[in-house]
C-alpha cells in the first residue's frame, strides 16, 4: 500500500511586511535607531516589523542580517508583499542598489519607499524643521554636514547642490558641506573665513553652530566633524569661531543631535511608510 505524502502549504500572510533598512553603526549613535523603532511599532501594529542593515563591515561586526536575509525569511514565513523602506537621505547609488536588489528578489512584490529628500519639496519641509536649530547672522554661522558620495556620476549629487543652493536662498549665515564629494569642505571653509575676516570687529568671538546633516551621528561626526585633530570643529577654531553641536538626552545618556533625533524627521519616514502601505494594496 503506497500512503502519498503531501507537503503542506504554507499560510500566506495577507498584510505586506515592513523593513526598515539603515547602513549601520557600531558607534553609541546607534540608540538613535529606537525612537523610530518604537514609532513604527506603534503605529503599525498589525503588521510585522523588522531591520536589515546595508553595510557588510557592520553585519560582520553585529551580526545582523542583510536585506537578502531578511527578505528570504519573510518569504519563507508566507509574506508575498513587502514594504521596505530605508533611512536614506539622499536618493543616489546606495538607494538605487537597494531599489534593484529588493525588485530582483524571486516571488515577492517590493516595494521601497522614498528617501528623506526625495522630492524637492521634502528638501524644503526638512530645512524648516532643522531651521529653528540654526543662530542668528549676530551670533554667527551655522554649517550643515552631510555624508556626501566620492562618485561624481552619483545621482544624489544633484540634490547636494540643490540643497546647497536652496540654503543660500533661504539663510544668510547657513554653509553646507559634505565628508565626501561636494560641497567640497576646503570651498566651504575659504567662504567662511572670507566672510568672517571682512565682517568681524574682533570684539566679539562668534559662534559656529555645526549640524549634522546625518540620520545617525557616527563615526563621521566623532572623528571627522568634531574630532580633537583634523576634524571641521578645528578648522572653524582656527578661524576665529567657538564651535558647538546641539545635543539632546536619550535614556540618559547624550548625543550629538543628528536627524533622526527630530521627532519631525521621525514623522517624516513615517509618512514614506504610510504611502508605500498604500500603493502596494494594487501591486
Amino acid at each position: 500500500m503506497h500512503i502519498k505524502k503531501y507537503r503542506r502549504r504554507k499560510k500566506l500572510k495577507e498584510l505586506p511586511a515592513i523593513v526598515l533598512t539603515a547602513f549601520g553603526t557600531t558607534k553609541k549613535g546607534k540608540a538613535v535607531y529606537q525612537p523610530l523603532d518604537s514609532l513604527v511599532h506603534s503605529e503599525f501594529k498589525d503588521y510585522d516589523v523588522s531591520w536589515a542593515y546595508t553595510s557588510e563591515i557592520i553585519r560582520e561586526k553585529t551580526s545582523k542580517a542583510g536585506i537578502l536575509q531578511i527578505l528570504a525569511s519573510l518569504e519563507e514565513r508566507g509574506f508575498t508583499k513587502i514594504v521596505v523602506q530605508p533611512l536614506l537621505i539622499f536618493p543616489g547609488t546606495e538607494y538605487d542598489i537597494l531599489t534593484d536588489t529588493c525588485q530582483a528578489f524571486p516571488s515577492l512584490k517590493v516595494l521601497v519607499g522614498e528617501a528623506l529628500l526625495h522630492r524637492w519639496h521634502f528638501v524644503e519641509q526638512v530645512l524648516d524643521v532643522i531651521s529653528k536649530d540654526f543662530i542668528s547672522p549676530e551670533e554667527g554661522v551655522n554649517l550643515l554636514v552631510a555624508h556626501g558620495t566620492p562618485l561624481s556620476n552619483d545621482s544624489a549629487n544633484i540634490i547636494y547642490l540643490g540643497l546647497d543652493n536652496i540654503l543660500s536662498r533661504r539663510f544668510k549665515n547657513v554653509s553646507f558641506c559634505s565628508v565626501e564629494g561636494i560641497p567640497d569642505s576646503e570651498g566651504i571653509f575659504r567662504r567662511i573665513q572670507g566672510n568672517f575676516s571682512s565682517s568681524h570687529s574682533g570684539k566679539i568671538k562668534l559662534r559656529a553652530r555645526i549640524i549634522p546633516f546625518m540620520y545617525v551621528t557616527g563615526l563621521h561626526v566623532e572623528q571627522d566633524i568634531l574630532g580633537e585633530k583634523e576634524s571641521y570643529k578645528k578648522r572653524l577654531e582656527e578661524i576665529g569661531f567657538t564651535v558647538e553641536c546641539l545635543t539632546v538626552e536619550y535614556q540618559g545618556e547624550r548625543f550629538y543631535k543628528g536627524l533622526g533625533f527630530y521627532e519631525e524627521i521621525r514623522e517624516f519616514f513615517l509618512d514614506r511608510i504610510r504611502r508605500s502601505l498604500d500603493l502596494i494594496r494594487f501591486y
